[in-house]
């Protein structure tokens, strides 16, 4: 995998106004940086708080107990916006496919605009704030209205 210079980034799609990989997460690469990586960007393995943003890594799990597994590479980075941040009024270019997306804890199905790169902002349905921005691996776009 090639490195990514300064002036270029994994996720060309980043809408206006969310172009958070250069900002805060240059240049970890999910599905390739290690713990250190994220250690050496984020100051630490586990969440953290920065400018409006709680900013959580998840790791795939390689083995090791059930109770205490060894960490992989970094599978993605989930943004969560610390305040309500509507986004009724925005129309995602056609890179994007909509799934829904259903978190468990909550019950609930979100919509969620992927792009092929990873990219993906995940909504409410009902009022359409902004819940997550996730930074994952490179994937084929879903298919549409279907579950990611």
């Amino acid at each position: 995998m090639g490195s990514v210079s300064t002036t270029e980034t994994p996720y060309p799609n980043e809408l206006q106004g969310f172009k958070l990989y250069r900002k805060f997460l240059t240049p970890l690469r999910p599905g390739a940086s290690g713990e250190e990586a994220v250690r050496q960007v984020l100051g630490n393995t586990a969440a953290i708080k920065r400018n409006g943003w709680t900013i959580q890594p998840f790791y795939t799990a390689i083995g090791g107990p059930v109770s205490n597994p060894t960490l992989g590479p970094l599978s993605e980075l989930e943004l969560i916006p610390d305040a309500l941040i509507p986004l009724g009024a925005v129309h995602f270019p056609p890179v994007f496919t909509h799934c829904d997306g259903m978190v468990s804890e909550v019950n609930v199905i979100f919509d969620v605009y992927g792009d092929r790169f990873g990219l993906e902002y995940w909504l409410h349905p009902q009022d359409h704030h902004l819940v997550q921005i996730v930074y994952g691996v490179k994937r084929r776009p879903y298919r549409p209205h279907t579950f990611c």
